[in-house]
């Protein structure tokens, strides 16, 4: 391709950018296909069509954009993390984690790589391999604040819930009023069998999102399990 049809192409992805940046992503898209038509074998105009897709919830067309970008480039971290977020929404969970574990093999730092492998390992009821995750995005960047959610959620699940009261606590140490760090800690007072200081952490969490299904739904679990001499 010539240099001054480069240009060109590389003048359209600007385009598309600064369209999906205003969240105009139909036309981005347009713009986007203009530059591929130019190359098609542009993996920045493939990958910024992918995100413009994503963010239309169009995840199988994201995919698609997604991998014709790794097509062409297989080399950009971002793509691979993109592709197994997109995968994620499709539920495909297997393939999911093998485009993070191709994303971790060119970078093992990038915390949201880790952060979206733990959920799908979650997902996948690996609970054990999802804390592995949570903990090396964790050691990338200890403000993860939903790292530490999840990695108490996935060790509730474990039944370690001392270990989900320590995560939860460190999340709200970042952010005490963070529902998700409140119910993840009750519900790991739930599992220890505390059962008024599961209902406090529950009313905590109402005391911030009134409309909270989860705390509502267990804060009657919580109820049920207080002996009767106990007081809420």
């Amino acid at each position: 391709m010539e240099k001054s049809e480069n240009n060109r192409v590389d003048d359209l992805v600007t385009e598309g950018n600064a369209l999906a940046d205003q969240k105009n992503y139909e036309e981005a898209i347009a713009v986007y296909d203009q530059a591929i038509e130019g190359d098609p074998e542009n993996a920045a105009a493939w990958y910024h069509k992918g995100c413009a897709q994503y963010n239309l919830t169009r995840y199988e067309e994201a995919v698609q954009a997604y991998s014709r970008s790794l097509a062409s480039d297989p080399d950009i971290v971002e793509t691979w993390d993109s592709l197994g977020v997109s995968l994620t929404n499709l539920k495909q969970y297997e393939e999911a984690c093998e485009a993070f574990d191709l994303a971790l093999a060119l970078d093992r730092t990038i915390t949201s790589v880790w952060y979206h492998r733990g959920f799908v390992l979650g997902e996948m009821k690996n609970f054990e391999e999802a804390v592995r995750s949570y903990c090396r995005a964790l050691e990338t960047d200890p403000d993860d604040i939903m790292s530490w959610v999840n990695m108490g959620t996935a060790l509730n699940n474990l039944g370690r819930h001392a270990e989900a009261v320590d995560a939860s606590d460190l999340a709200l140490a970042l952010d005490p009023n963070y529902v998700p760090a409140l119910n993840t800690r009750a519900d790991a007072m739930m599992g220890l069998e505390c059962y008024k200081e599961a209902l406090a952490g529950y009313n905590q969490a109402l005391a911030v999102d009134p409309q909270d299904a989860h705390a509502w739904h267990n804060k009657g679990s919580a109820l049920v399990k207080l002996r009767p001499g106990d007081t809420p």
